[in-house]
């Protein structure tokens, strides 16, 4: 018998057996047991144990220390108590109360991790719809084509599809059923739901009017959360034998009703909600929100709010047809490049002209935390530049109505997304450019100032030479 199998035997004996366990999950070192009778558990003959560091109880927890082995201790307690086996989890988990508390920083985190993972097939999928929308537009390629036909469906499917997507990263993030979120989406983008928005239907007596929700993202995001608990609930509280049946088909009945009639409709509308707001300001007052979005810019992304912007955009291409937002974004990434520019033809010391050049390259086909954090936020006056370029293209842009047509990178190499506007966003980056440079270099900057570990670890990401 293997060391960790006995040792699996032993603490599963000594938390009073498998009827004990409610509910079982590990993390990086330790065995984290929810228990139905703490009388049960023998503390002290579990610490004893070779291959144990020792216990914790913490809100309600048994947490076993293991250390490094914890994986293949806690698989095989799951095959003796015959518990279904879910991926580690994190051990900031410890502080529940914590957790529980609502932050911005913790808003932002969420969006983070949900879109991060998908960005690449939203980059890949906006310039493709970009680039078709050019070769239609100008006559090069016909829309009724067998080619157009499969490159349409491939630009957009990641935006379509969008809940199914959210679903995966989503259900990673609030550490839940990955099929089961999977599912919700498949409710939302049911064919009968689809074709049905706008009508009314009758559900326990309460009239609802579905909507169609491909392409959404405060939906189902918002779903996932809360079948989370509904599911670890329903999980903790059934019998171990019963689960694979009860815990999905009691999500499913909690779940369907809850997301069609209240957490559906409520992501739905508040979203269009936020892009009304955009609208309305970028039609009253262009200048001063293209000045704002782009003179914040490196503040939105230090702060990491920049992915918060990603649904409203996706939002307001879905209900309006356009983004405004993306093409003030798009030069005021473009600040950042000139800004880099400006300090590479002003700085004296070989080192710091090597990183600033490399951050302008990286800056200028979209990659900006090098110029951020490597160059602005390190040497402080060129932040003014960037700041200063960003918000003068950010007004020019957004005066002239610049729209994106799909989602795009905030890059040069994403032009073809603001087919329609393309004149006017080149004009708009030539103006980034130049002022941000012009001002960076009439700024200067101190080059005695020491690199952070922030700015060594940006520095890692920009393209040398």
């Amino acid at each position: 018998m293997s060391s960790n199998k006995k040792l699996a035997e032993q603490i599963l004996k000594n938390v009073g057996g498998k009827e004990n366990i409610s509910n079982f999950l590990h993390c990086a070192t330790r065995l984290r047991f929810n228990l139905i009778d703490f009388d049960k558990v023998n503390k002290d003959e579990i610490e004893s144990l070779s291959g144990v560091w020792g216990t914790n109880v913490n809100s309600g927890q048994l947490q076993v220390i293991i250390g490094q082995t914890v994986t293949e201790v806690y698989d095989e307690i799951c095959v003796l108590a015959g518990l279904e086996k879910n991926e580690g989890i994190d051990e900031k988990l410890d502080d529940l109360k914590a957790k529980k508390k609502f932050s911005i920083n913790a808003l932002f985190d969420v969006l983070s991790s949900c879109f991060n993972p998908i960005i690449p097939a939203f980059a890949g999928a906006g310039i493709l719809k970009g680039l078709l929308t050019l070769l239609t537009t100008y006559g090069i390629m016909g829309n009724e084509t067998g080619l157009y036909l499969m490159l349409n469906a491939a630009s957009d499917a990641t935006f379509y599809f969008l809940p199914f997507l959210l679903a995966v990263t989503a259900a990673k993030k609030f550490k839940t059923d990955m099929t089961m979120a999977v599912v919700l989406a498949g409710i939302y983008m049911y064919p009968t739901i689809i074709a049905g928005a706008g009508s009314s239907v009758e559900i326990f007596g309460i009239h609802v009017t579905l909507v169609k929700y491909s392409s959404t993202v405060i939906p189902i995001l918002l779903s996932v959360w809360i079948m989370s608990y509904v599911y670890r609930f329903i999980y903790a509280h059934t019998v171990s034998f019963l689960r694979v049946v009860v815990v999905p088909i009691v999500t499913l009945l909690v779940m369907a009703p809850l997301s069609l009639m209240i957490l559906g409709p409520l992501g739905y509308y508040a979203g269009i909600g936020v892009g009304e707001c955009f609208k309305w300001l970028f039609n009253v007052a262009p200048w001063l929100g293209g000045l704002i979005d782009g003179a914040t810019r490196p503040f939105v992304i230090l702060t990491g709010m920049h992915m918060a912007m990603t649904p409203i955009k996706l939002g307001n291409l879905s209900t309006l047809g356009y983004d405004m937002l993306a093409p003030v974004d798009c030069v005021a990434t473009m600040a950042a490049a000139g800004m880099c520019f400006g300090v590479f033809l002003r700085a004296k010391k070989a080192e710091n002209k090597s990183s600033t050049f490399s951050a302008f390259i990286s800056a200028f086909i979209g990659i900006t935390e090098p110029a951020l954090y490597g160059v602005a936020f390190r040497f402080k006056k060129p932040l003014l530049a960037c700041i200063i370029g960003g918000g003068i293209s950010g007004a020019f842009v957004a005066m002239m109505q610049a729209k994106a047509i799909t989602y795009a990178m905030p890059a040069i190499i994403s032009l073809p997304a603001y087919t329609g506007s393309i004149p006017v966003m080149l004009i708009g980056l030539a103006i980034s450019f130049v002022v941000s440079a012009g001002c960076a270099y009439a700024l200067g900057l101190d080059e005695n100032i020491k690199k952070d570990q922030r700015a060594a670890e940006a520095e890692k990401k920009a393209i040398n030479f």
